[in-house]
């Protein structure tokens, strides 16, 4: 690793301090289904298939149980291990990443008490700087972010070679302010006030294009759409409010 990638991965790409304290007070909630997290917990139930099947289609393996076994996957913002542990139960070697300490907490404890061995890391991404992954996960992280160019510097910094990263977050349009803000958050109260801040979401061509300056090529592109009604989570074309991205890196 050359000097520039060293000096890229000890920036300030972190999390707000505020985000981080926030997510400390909630982070005795992540594992209550009805609780203030429910809709991560709906989310979950989407996006861990998906990411599944996203990985097992790259590295040609079956989606079966264990089929991820032998590959790394560092999920960063960790949480309390939602995604950590779906992944680590479809057989791949965890590492979870999170800056706020009680959820680092609360996820080691449940891993054990789920029988399941991952790493949990307090910190962000930069002080895992001489490791890579098979697998990134940057799950609902960008629009927290501080100074997102050297955050996602230091993610794609930790893909290995033939390795893929993948990303979900907001786009920044008034539709997602309309509906992840205003109707989420005052409206409908699925979310405290104040978790997303609009202008920190980023439209899917910038995130290329920052992936790209980390030698990624997306190679697919899907939308998150939610019934308001039902409450249920869908996979949809439409990336216009939450979307993931999936890159590949072919060195």
């Amino acid at each position: 690793m050359n000097a520039t990638m060293k000096e890229t991965d000890q920036g300030r790409g972190g999390v707000d301090p505020d985000e981080i304290a926030r997510f400390n007070k909630l982070a005795g909630t992540w594992w209550d289904p009805s609780g203030p997290m429910w809709p991560l917990h709906r989310l979950n139930a989407l996006r861990a298939p998906f990411v599944h099947e996203t990985i097992a289609s790259h590295f040609d393996r079956p989606v079966a149980e264990a089929s991820l076994a032998g590959l790394t996957v560092l999920d960063i913002g960790c949480g309390a291990g939602l995604l950590s542990e779906a992944m680590a139960r479809a057989g791949a070697t965890v590492t979870g990443v999170d800056p706020a300490e009680r959820n680092i907490e609360i996820a080691r404890a449940h891993a054990a008490t789920s029988g399941l061995t991952i790493e949990y890391i307090n910190g962000s991404v930069e002080q895992i700087a001489e490791r890579s992954f098979d697998v990134v996960l940057n799950m609902e992280v960008v629009e927290h972010v501080e100074d997102l160019p050297l955050f996602m510097q230091a993610c794609g910094n930790r893909v290995a070679e033939g390795g893929m990263q993948v990303v979900a977050t907001l786009n920044r349009n008034p539709k997602s302010w309309l509906f992840a803000i205003v109707g989420a958050e005052y409206v409908l109260r699925w979310l405290p006030r104040g978790t997303h801040q609009w202008g920190k979401f980023v439209k899917p061509e910038e995130l290329e294009t920052l992936l790209a300056r980390s030698g990624l090529s997306v190679i697919r592109r899907a939308g998150v759409a939610v019934n308001p009604l039902t409450r249920q989570y869908s996979i949809t074309d439409d990336t216009s409010v939450n979307y993931m991205l999936v890159a590949t890196r072919n060195d």
